[in-house]
């Protein structure tokens, strides 16, 4: 059975890039329709000549015939699909952002019609390294007027807003007219590459399970344990973390810096990936990006919580976590399985000690990793959730 995945999210997050280097790395064979590559095909038959650096325009000013152009790209990945013998078909495409006075459409409700996704992957990057990306890119920096300042946090956030939910609202659409989507997951590119590969053709050996824990004011010897946990689990699991997406630590480093001088203008960051080069953002902007940021995350966790058949909580920490409870509890109202880890004699919150009990065969909570590992493996089988 053909399997089509499509790979989708706000543009410059570095979605092909990614992709494209775990399957390297890969030994199943699957075709990747790049719907650009196909506009530009499209395009040339038509007189025209699309580019990256004025695809956006030429939407804007010719939507019609852009939409026309698009039409025909679906329908001819559709065709190479239909012909194909391989199982797996991903098609990666942007969903949608505004621009100037407009918005570009990645796909329409008739595009997902006609290429029926069985799973839509939305891949997101920290809005910082987005923004990285669009002052090495000179195409994009242009954009901007080559001038950092001008490149908003709260755009950046904003883009992310509606892509996915372009992406939610015609999959909604979608579901009402017949076609089933199995999900939609919002996939942070921090992520090892060999997850990605586990999600993509690995779904029914590695079951897809949800690392909590909690996530900020601890030592590095702490999350050095969590990555180890994770390194485990993700032996027998396609295991998704919320970490793999952190733009939390840009406004605990603006709460940081506000506490201790509360008139600063300018928030100096340094990005998480090399801890080096030093960004200087502007205080209003990242309080505007702030408020939007706060609900991603909490809608994101939760998604991720939504498409898993369990979730294994790593708590190394006797202190009550708000988040880890709230995502065990969207655990339990999805009927996901729900481990706890938590070695410690205090007894925990009778809350987080309720949902802590919930794996299918025994009421307990655990001190110690390996059992757990061996509870989940042992009971993979026995989860309720399909």
């Amino acid at each position: 059975m053909k399997e089509v995945i499509l790979l989708t999210g706000p543009p410059l997050n570095g979605r092909d890039e990614y992709a494209e280097e775990a399957l390297r790395r890969s030994k199943e064979e699957y075709d990747y329709h790049h719907v650009f590559e196909y506009l530009i095909q499209v395009g040339k038959e038509r007189g025209l000549k699309i580019t990256r650096k004025n695809v956006l325009d030429f939407a804007i000013s010719h939507p019609d015939l852009m939409n026309a152009i698009r039409d025909r790209a679906f329908e001819r990945i559709r065709k190479e699909i239909d012909e194909s013998e391989k199982r797996y078909h991903i098609v990666s495409t942007p969903s949608l952002f505004r621009w100037g006075s407009g918005s570009v459409l990645g796909f329409t409700l008739s595009n997902l019609k006609l290429l029926r996704p069985d799973r839509v992957i939305i891949v997101l990057d920290d809005i910082l390294s987005v923004r990285r990306r669009i002052v090495n890119d000179p195409e994009w920096f242009e954009r901007f007027g080559n001038d950092k300042d001008n490149i908003k946090l709260t755009t950046l956030v904003l883009w992310r807003e509606d892509a996915i939910n372009h992406v939610k609202t015609l999959v909604h659409e979608l579901e009402k007219e017949g076609v089933r989507v199995r999900y939609v997951l919002q996939f942070g590119i921090r992520h090892p590459h060999d997850t990605f590969l586990n999600l993509l053709f690995s779904e029914n050996e590695r079951p897809l399970v949800y690392l909590s824990y909690p996530m900020t004011g601890h030592e590095e010897e702490y999350y050095h344990r969590v990555r180890d946990f994770y390194t485990r689990l993700s032996r027998y699991f396609t295991v998704l973390d919320p970490g793999a997406l952190d733009d939390w630590w840009v406004v605990a480093e603006y709460d940081s810096q506000i506490n201790e001088d509360p008139s600063i203008r300018k928030i100096k960051i340094k990005h998480l990936l090399d801890g080096e080069e030093v960004e200087e953002l502007d205080r209003e902007d990242i309080e505007h990006a702030t408020d939007i940021l706060r609900r991603q995350l909490v809608e994101r966790d939760f998604n991720l919580v939504d498409v898993c058949k369990a979730i294994a909580v790593y708590h190394y920490t006797p202190e009550v976590s708000a988040g880890v409870i709230s995502e065990m509890a969207e655990a339990y109202r999805t009927f996901a399985a729900i481990y706890l880890y938590y070695p410690f004699k205090r007894r925990p919150s009778p809350f987080m000690e309720f949902y802590g009990m919930q794996n299918p065969s025994r009421r307990t909570m655990f001190r110690d990793e390996e059992e757990m590992l061996r509870a989940m493996v042992e009971e993979k089988e026995y989860w309720t959730k399909v």
